[in-house]
């Protein structure tokens, strides 16, 4: 089985049959935290500002890439004056669910891993960029910043590693449970 199979085959047991990339309940679940939860407005704050005349988009690089964009809708003139419209990406955001996490992260997962091949999202550009994976119960969320992706990446490389989930070896970003990986909670 190839690696995108066993990816595919652990989303649909995540997602549902036919729907593996449907991560709808984690996009409705940051929408939720941006609602209802001041530590993380505050950090939202702090890490994006506070562009004006921007919107939460989905997809804001096309379907398939990165889930979330804080984009900006901004007028372009034509030499005729005719106006059309372009957009500005002030951030990306990408979210995911660990289903193995309930109640209490298991305390034998040291890392918070950012799959490689997500890194063309943000490479080579200047955007601000957030992961946030949520638990299966969508009540808790761990995030990581672009700046501490990076950081990772430089001290630490790209760890090829089994993943039982996939039933198959992934590449990824390993980055320590410390001061730059950020946790959340909502009722």
């Amino acid at each position: 089985m190839t690696l995108t199979q066993s990816i595919t085959q652990a989303a649909e047991l995540a997602h549902g049959k036919n729907t593996p990339y449907d991560d709808k309940p984690e996009r409705t679940a940051l929408r939720k935290f941006l609602k209802t939860s001041k530590p993380f407005q505050s950090f939202w704050t702090n890490y994006f500002g506070t562009p004006s005349n921007t919107t939460l988009q989905e997809d804001p690089l096309g379907e398939y890439k990165v889930d979330l964009g804080i984009v900006e809708d901004i007028p372009i003139y034509e030499e005729d004056n005719h106006m059309l419209h372009g957009t500005r990406i002030h951030g990306l955001i990408e979210v995911d669910v660990f289903n193995s996490w309930g109640e209490s992260y298991p305390t034998h997962y040291k890392k918070f891993h950012v799959l490689e091949r997500k890194l063309k999202y943000f490479e080579g550009t200047d955007y601000k960029y957030l992961t946030c994976t949520f638990n299966k119960f969508h009540n808790q969320m761990v995030c990581t910043t672009r700046e501490n992706i990076e950081r990772c990446h430089f001290l630490y490389g790209i760890t090829e590693m089994w993943m039982p989930a996939i039933n198959a070896k992934d590449r990824v970003v390993r980055c320590p449970l410390d001061e730059n990986v950020f946790w959340f909670g909502v009722s």
